[in-house]
């Protein structure tokens, strides 16, 4: 079993989270916040805004100039970014810990004083930021459509997770500052944040630098709820066919599952390990080196906090058919319905999961990451300490 993870937990009077986990083996210490919003927050019309305020937050805030955050950071010997996902946004600097006090400094301005700092100019560059992005990675990206069509196709038009994490082209030439604005005072907010720090740091003093610049953001309002209802969509299969300029064709196959953290989820995830994960999985030995019919072969899961999917990607051979790689590909799905796993197939995976795990537990920036993963989705940090007895369970 890996060391249990100990940490110190508590609340600002403004509603933040804190969490504060010691580990004092490297002088550095990681300062991680995230918001409790993503894309399943945005509305149909309006999509993209919270991958595009993840670029906002750099653009500095009223007492650090643009792209200062960046400068004082790695000045510092640091490394810091961000990401955008369904349900959540995070941030994160690691620096050497005697730069603590700078990088609390730097994260609580941009929560507090964003607003006064944020201009059309800023706007109009980071869109054009985003939209070269979405160009680079989706629209002049081969098979790059994929995903948003997937989504489209397995969730209900006003459904959170019917829309692409960046947004759709049109909604992101529509934002307006005020929209962005208006984005920005409803979710970032010190009640819908927890902030982390990991590594090497005096428990006393760090509390108190917390209190000194978190401790005065005022608290924002209740964050709107959204609809997750289905509402009788799953009325069978729903197929479509992507034109693009390809040389291969690939198959893409998706599977609603319960939503992440759900016995069903880390179970599924077992089973997607079983198909695809090294060459002695199923995939692997049944569609590429047996049958010799696909260039690649992968399951794997996109885990949510509503509804998660499992999905799987197979790339055609030359000369080989969609239909005959989809055949194939079924037979092996048929087969995990249908027989029983090995009892030396489960204990692989669980092992190769375990050992995974074990080796996230190393790095602060993953504790802190997990812990905040553990907070915000499942209100339990402590969730860290249990998650591989959730995967040797099943």
């Amino acid at each position: 079993m890996p060391l249990k993870i100990k940490f110190d937990e508590y609340r600002l009077d403004n509603g933040m989270r804190v969490i504060l986990h010691q580990d004092d083996s490297v002088p550095i210490v990681t300062i991680n916040i995230w918001y409790h919003v993503g894309s399943k927050n945005e509305k149909k019309g309006k999509t993209g805004f919270a991958h595009l305020f993840e670029h906002m937050m750099f653009q500095g805030s009223e007492h650090v100039a643009d792209n200062m955050h960046f400068r004082l950071i790695q000045s510092a010997g640091g490394t810091l970014n961000g990401s955008t996902f369904f349900d959540r946004t995070n941030y994160y600097e690691t620096l050497p810990s005697h730069f603590l006090e700078m990088g609390l400094w730097l994260e609580s301005d941009r929560m507090g004083f964003l607003l006064p700092a944020m201009t059309q100019e800023k706007l109009d560059n980071q869109r054009d930021v985003v939209k070269n992005e979405r160009r680079q990675h989706v629209d002049n990206q081969p098979y790059g459509l994929w995903l948003e069509k997937m989504l489209e196709l397995a969730y209900p038009k006003d459904f959170p997770y019917h829309w692409p994490i960046i947004g759709y082209m049109e909604d992101i030439d529509a934002a307006r500052l005020e929209d962005v604005s208006r984005f920005f005072q409803t979710y970032y907010a010190p009640n819908n944040a927890s902030l982390i720090i990991a590594g090497d740091f005096d428990p006393e003093k760090v509390r108190q630098l917390i209190d000194k610049y978190f401790g005065s953001i005022k608290k924002g309002n209740i964050i709107p709820p959204i609809s997750t209802k289905f509402n009788n969509y799953h009325s069978g299969e729903k197929r479509t066919v992507i034109k693009d300029r390809v040389q291969l064709p690939r198959i893409y196959m998706a599977y609603h599952i319960p939503a992440y953290g759900t016995k069903e989820s880390y179970t599924t995830e077992i089973m997607s390990d079983i198909l695809s994960e090294g060459k002695s999985a199923r995939l692997y030995q049944s569609l590429i080196y047996k049958k010799q019919i696909a260039q690649d072969a992968h399951a794997l899961m996109l885990n949510m906090q509503e509804t998660s999917l499992l999905i799987f990607l197979v790339t055609a051979k030359p000369g080989v058919s969609v239909d005959k790689l989809e055949k194939e590909l079924q037979i092996e799905i048929d087969r995990m319905i249908n027989e029983p796993v090995s009892e030396y197939e489960l204990q692989r995976i669980i092992n190769q999961i375990e050992a995974r795990k074990i080796r996230e537990l190393q790095s602060v920036n993953s504790k802190a990451d997990l812990l905040n993963l553990f907070a915000v989705y499942f209100d339990d940090p402590d969730l860290i300490n249990h998650e591989i007895e959730r995967y040797k369970s099943i």
